[in-house]
């Protein structure tokens, strides 16, 4: 009899609550980085390498949301995204000991760069307060699993293109298939239909950890800032 009260209770809550979201489409453009890359190898080479952030990427993302009431001021606002993302990286190289602070002054030239294009599926599980009337602040974690991922290498002016399996170690072995993000905006609505927002995601673990016998990395964490539309149906 209890599990049977309980059921209906749930059964009533999730009804409630049904009754009272809106749902809702969106699109929009990110801009994003990579923070910088460390990698050492003793196999003999005796080498340092930095990948450092170059400038960032431009993507996009399109998706779903909901926006569920809980309360004259807060919301519970799930969304369903995909996210094209990335960033730009120049490479740097000095002997293993040598201070990383002469990196990208008396250190070697930079001659290798990397362009990232990361596709994502995301599911942002955010929170909307409304200090003020169609005016919400959101934050909330972000969880985001790769399905596509493509490095471009330009070297002396040569250009290679590596894809899923076909990435090397510099450009994805190691490669961690799963983010976790924090995310912090905020979004306007206007005629109830219309919303516009700003937001910016940060990635809370590295992407990439690569390691063998002679070799160790430190991978980087992504940065995206995102604005977008959206409709409320």
């Amino acid at each position: 009899m209890k599990k049977i009260i309980l059921v209906i209770v749930v059964l009533l809550v999730a009804n409630n609550a049904f009754s009272q979201a809106k749902f809702g489409i969106k699109a929009g453009v990110n801009f994003s980085s990579l923070s910088d890359v460390e990698y050492s190898s003793t196999d003999g080479t005796l080498r340092f390498i930095k990948f450092k952030n170059d400038e960032m990427a431009t993507g996009y993302h399109v998706g779903v949301f909901a926006n569920v009431s809980l309360g004259k001021i807060i919301s519970f606002q799930p969304e369903l995204l995909f996210s094209m993302q990335g960033g730009k990286m120049q490479y740097y190289e000095l002997p293993v000991g040598d201070y990383e602070g002469v990196i990208g002054s008396s250190g070697l030239a930079a001659t290798l760069k990397l362009t990232y294009q990361l596709g994502y599926i995301q599911i942002p599980l955010l929170l909307e307060i409304k200090p003020v009337a169609d005016l919400g602040v959101l934050f909330g974690p972000q969880l985001s699993f790769n399905v596509s991922r493509k490095c471009t290498s330009t070297y002396d002016g040569y250009t290679e293109t590596f894809s899923g399996s076909r990435f090397y170690y510099l450009c994805g072995t190691g490669f961690k298939k799963r983010d976790v993000s924090l995310v912090f905006g905020l979004q306007y609505t206007f005629i109830e239909k219309i919303v516009i927002g700003a937001r910016y995601n940060l990635g809370l673990i590295n992407n990439w950890d690569y390691a063998n016998t002679y070799d160790k990395s430190k991978g980087w964490k992504s940065s995206v800032i995102q604005a977008s539309l959206g409709y409320l149906f």
